[in-house]
């Protein structure tokens, strides 16, 4: 086999490297901290705080049962000595309703930005470990000055930047898949029972910070396979070895797997019940499954839950994942589609990833790094298998579900940076002169890393247009809209904030007149009525604009707004309009969500009054026309109801049905009026 090709220079010593490895992690963790608390929270990050905290205290794994615990229990850790005060149950018969309403009441009746802040300087130091290990395994690999280049290009990574100090469960997930391929290379290089036992302990943190963490078990069985088979192994001299390595790899990964069932089970303290004591989970995992469309889906969670094998909040985490498979509409490129398409995780990968990297990647080939090609495999197969499971996973959510394929390609895009780096003086230039751009294109988004887009498509200015929700505007910009508002004050403003419809962004001290958003229209939340012709000043997040929850065109009642050219931009997310607007269809909408809210309180006539105005306010809109006719139905007055739902059903039919199959649905199968 030839020696391995030297990819550093001779002055790069140990001494220096570690030094710049140091800066670079300290540059890395200030840009997390400091862009992180210019921001509000991001949509989920109060449900896993809340959760992680009901874990510690109540052992209630009830709560956010979508995610394993590992990542909320330690984002929450920091949250225990604060004496917080733990909310009354929500009195709402849906789990993720319950969740976003106490969550809400645990960080907002105290100090937020405090609480939010622990649990993001815990996700940091997720990242920054992530980070580290990066190094150490580039270093192993490809030898100090690849070990540099991939740190550098680890800590200005805008997706890393953007996702590496919110809570969520992504980062976790990345550093242990990151890890569990690492160690699981180790031990196929040399076999030992420490390297075994890390590996085994990687892999198991991995499945407990997020369900995707399950893709690491088949994920090492390739990787196992590969160095099994494949001739660059060097290792294989007859076939008494082979089957000795068959069986030697065979129990390891028996050994990991088992280790990894026995660890997942401690993290829900070996109780197979959600809940304790006599709390159940609302809906039960019957019920919950039992809306799964396939039936082999409903075969095998009912099997695990009936045989115990797996805990029950793990189960019903996997049949939030089925449900979402291909149900949500998708945003992307500037164009809406009603259901999950398989080209949007490479193409939000080519839109939000740094040219730098990506020209790296296409160097690779030409890299002439002689003797590693099995390294090379090991650390470019789970970036295909990791993507392709995602492409059939059918969910759309975000750049962020690809973070566990950003260290591989770090670690590969090194290797090609430092070959190019050491053959001639045009190649140091052309790397430095690379570097310098990953720095400008990342710092030219701070502090909102998460509107972040590449300069192929006209940086994060121009992020919305065609990308939207995790990949623009999660509802992080409520203190950059506080600040604009206090430069430029007008009593009469409207604002529709795209974010946890449970945040008040008067706690920010914006105190514009609310708009109906997207997810309040989806829980069928109530609020303050419209009118149908608004004068003032108009602050629309760029995901309402675009229609992700509303729906195309004629569904959608900003619209009006997506057709038009800002005034001015908040972070690049949050659009501000001047003028006098006539919006009836938002008017229809807040009135008919007022009226829904009227309707479950039983005060009949007032909300017969609000659904008769929002149905002349926007005759032709099926959802509206439909919560008349509940209405009607709920007063008695039978014929009219049904004649209005027969209508909505038309309407609904007729216009975009692709995008109002729920209501059709509810329409098509009414199970009684209110």
């Amino acid at each position: 086999m030839p020696e391995p090709t030297t990819l550093q220079p001779p002055a790069l010593t140990p001494r220096i490297t570690n030094l710049i490895a140091a800066i670079l992690l300290a540059i890395m963790a200030i840009l997390l901290v400091t862009s992180v608390r210019q921001q509000s929270q991001t949509f989920d990050e109060s449900t896993h705080l809340f959760a992680g905290f009901e874990y510690w205290k109540h052992g209630d794994f009830g709560r956010n049962p979508e995610h394993p615990p590992f990542v909320k229990l330690l984002a929450s850790l920091p949250l225990l000595p604060l004496g917080l005060h733990e909310p009354p149950p929500f009195p709402f018969p849906y789990f993720k309703a319950q969740d976003i309403f106490n969550a809400s009441q645990l960080l907002y009746s105290a100090d937020a930005d405090a609480i939010l802040l622990r649990g993001r300087l815990m996700i940091t130091l997720l990242s920054l470990t992530l980070g580290l290990l990066v190094y150490f395994a580039t270093k192993e690999i490809f030898g100090p000055l690849a070990a540099v280049l991939a740190l550098f290009l680890f800590a200005f990574e805008p997706n890393l930047l953007a996702n590496g100090a919110i809570v969520t469960t992504d980062m976790g997930l990345a550093l242990f898949f990151f890890a569990s391929v690492y160690t699981f290379y180790r031990f196929c290089t040399k076999p030992s029972a420490a390297r075994l036992a890390l590996c085994a302990v990687a892999t198991a943190l991995g499945i407990v910070a997020k369900h995707s963490g399950v893709l690491i078990l088949p994920t090492l069985v390739l990787l196992a396979l590969v160095d099994l088979f494949l001739p660059f192994s060097g290792q294989i001299a007859n076939s008494y070895d082979r089957r000795r390595q068959l069986r030697q790899l065979g129990l390891a990964l028996l050994a990991i797997a088992v280790f990894s069932y026995v660890v997942l089970w401690a993290f829900y303290g070996f109780r197979y019940a959600a809940r304790p004591g006599q709390l159940q989970i609302t809906p039960s995992l019957s019920a919950y499954s039992g809306t799964l469309i396939h039936l082999h889906q409903r075969s095998v969670i009912d099997f695990l839950a009936r045989h115990r094998l797996l805990p029950e909040s793990y189960l019903y985490g996997w049949v939030d994942i089925l449900l979402s498979q291909g149900t949500r509409p998708t945003f992307i490129f500037g164009h809406l589609y009603s259901t999950a398409q398989w080209f949007f995780f490479p193409a939000v990968f080519l839109l939000k990833t740094t040219l730098t990297l990506m020209l790296f990647l296409l160097l690779l080939p030409f890299a002439r790094i002689y003797g590693r090609r099995r390294e090379l495999v090991f650390f470019s197969l789970p970036i295909a298998f990791f993507l392709v499971a995602a492409i059939f996973s059918h969910i759309n959510m975000g750049v962020r579900y690809l973070l566990p394929i950003y260290p591989f390609c770090i670690v590969l895009a090194s290797a090609a940076a430092a070959s190019l780096f050491t053959r001639s003086v045009v190649g140091k230039v052309a790397v430095a002169a690379l570097l310098l751009l990953t720095v400008f294109s990342s710092l030219h988004s701070y502090p909102n890393f998460l509107a972040y887009s590449n300069e192929l498509f006209g940086g994060p200015a121009h992020t919305y247009r065609f990308a939207t929700d995790a990949n623009a505007d999660w509802g992080q910009g409520l203190k950059w809209t506080k600040t604009y508002l206090d430069q430029h004050p007008d009593p009469n403003c409207w604002f529709d904030y795209h974010g946890n419809p449970t945040v008040q962004p008067a706690y920010y001290g914006i105190h514009c007149k609310p708009l109906p958003g997207g997810f309040s229209h989806l829980l069928g939340m109530g609020g303050a009525p419209v009118p149908s012709t608004i004068s003032g000043t108009f602050l629309v997040s760029s995901t309402e604009t675009d229609g992700l929850l509303w729906g195309p065109d004629t569904l959608n009642p900003y619209q009006l707004f997506h057709d038009r050219t800002p005034d001015a931009t908040i972070g690049n997310i949050i659009f501000v309009y001047r003028g006098t607007f006539n919006v009836p269809l938002l008017a229809a909408e807040s009135n008919a969500a007022a009226a829904t809210g009227l309707l479950r309180q039983g005060r009949l006539p007032e909300a017969l009054a609000l659904a008769q105005t929002a149905a002349q306010q926007a005759p032709d809109a099926a959802d509206v026309n439909f919560v008349l006719g509940q209405t009607l139905l709920a007063s008695g007055r039978i014929p009219e109801g049904q004649q209005v739902m027969a209508k909505a059903l038309r309407l609904a039919r007729a216009n975009h049905p692709d995008y109002q199959t729920y209501l059709i649905r509810q329409l098509e199968h009414p199970q009684g009026h209110p």
